[in-house]
């Protein structure tokens, strides 16, 4: 229940921060096998967001393990679906805990649920794929095949027009799964080798060539947004900038710039509407709170879908995929 109030939450929340989906092939997903997910890895969580809000099926994620340290952290990603994999810097333990984990997943496979994984294992802000770490996929494989589940690897593409402007345009393309019974060599035994090579093939085929451009109608179909832009401009910009201070200064040369603006976007901006609802409810009256309650989101609305989205040329820099 929870995961699925947030993924519509964060859908929704979506729509004021990416305004133009260039969703392709998403038809080829198979939501009636156990299947792993898995993608390309350029931009933190924002990546599992794409895909999540954009898969029907419930969707278990797996994560890096370190984050699942504070017993509250814990409970809260596991409530939300998420299944640590721990790297083997990260832990002593680390092929115990690992082996715990795959087996939970492959649990959640017999049900007929979807694990995502990213082979990457890092993100680090690249639009070109990266090497994969093929450790916790092989034993998921494996541990799937040897337990006789007839599992689909179903690859995506994700593209972004940058990794820092809002507002943004992000691709997602669907491929044809992967059916992993194709690569079997005996009982139980298959080519996680081969199986994996041609992923990437796959994979690396379909990446969208550099950053994304707009898709050039957005422009023409938001035109009668000008004027009411122009209003949320002048009663948001204050906040947008206070936040993207706030934010740019804990994510200063790292990878997470996208996914904590979202994050602090998404939580904060309806505590800031409900508060000025409440003070103009009291002050002036009942239906004036309502009016600023339906108007603010909707100037806010209109303010992001008529901003043109700025695509990035080249990004060359090299960035950290730890907090500051």
């Amino acid at each position: 229940m929870l995961y699925l109030l947030l993924r519509n939450f964060v859908r929704f929340g979506l729509k004021w921060y990416v305004t133009d989906w260039q969703l392709k092939n998403l038809e080829f997903a198979d939501l009636m096998q156990p299947a792993l997910i898995v993608s390309n890895h350029p931009n933190s969580f924002f990546d599992a967001l794409v895909i999540a809000v954009h898969t029907p099926a419930d969707i278990r994620f797996l994560t890096r393990g370190d984050i699942f340290d504070k017993p509250w952290a814990n409970w809260l990603l596991r409530s939300v679906f998420m299944i640590p994999i721990y790297r083997k810097n990260q832990d002593e333990e680390v092929n115990i805990k690992n082996a715990f984990s795959i087996d939970e997943c492959v649990k959640e496979l017999t049900k007929g649920n979807k694990i995502l994984i990213f082979p990457e294992g890092i993100s680090r802000n690249k639009l070109t794929l990266q090497p994969f770490m093929h450790t916790g996929m092989r034993m998921l494989i494996e541990r799937s095949i040897q337990m006789d589940v007839p599992l689909q690897i179903q690859p995506y593409a994700i593209g972004y027009s940058s990794f820092d402007h809002i507002p943004k345009a992000v691709s997602l393309e669907g491929m044809s799964a992967v059916d992993c019974t194709n690569y079997l060599e005996g009982p139980n035994q298959v080519n996680t080798t081969q199986l994996i090579s041609d992923l990437r093939d796959k994979l690396d085929f379909n990446l969208p060539e550099g950053f994304i451009a707009e898709n050039p109608n957005n422009r023409a179909k938001n035109e009668w947004m000008r004027l009411p832009a122009k209003a949320g401009y002048y009663t948001h910009n204050w906040f947008y900038q206070l936040v993207k201070k706030q934010v740019k200064k804990k994510t200063e040369g790292t990878i997470f710039y996208d996914s904590l603006m979202f994050a602090v976007l998404l939580f904060t901006y309806p505590v800031l509407v409900f508060i000025i609802t409440l003070i103009f409810a009291n002050l002036v009256g009942f239906w004036t709170g309502v009016l600023f309650f339906v108007l603010l989101p909707f100037l806010a609305y209109c303010w992001v879908n008529y901003q043109p989205i700025k695509t990035v040329e080249v990004q060359e820099e090299e960035r950290s995929n730890q907090l500051q």
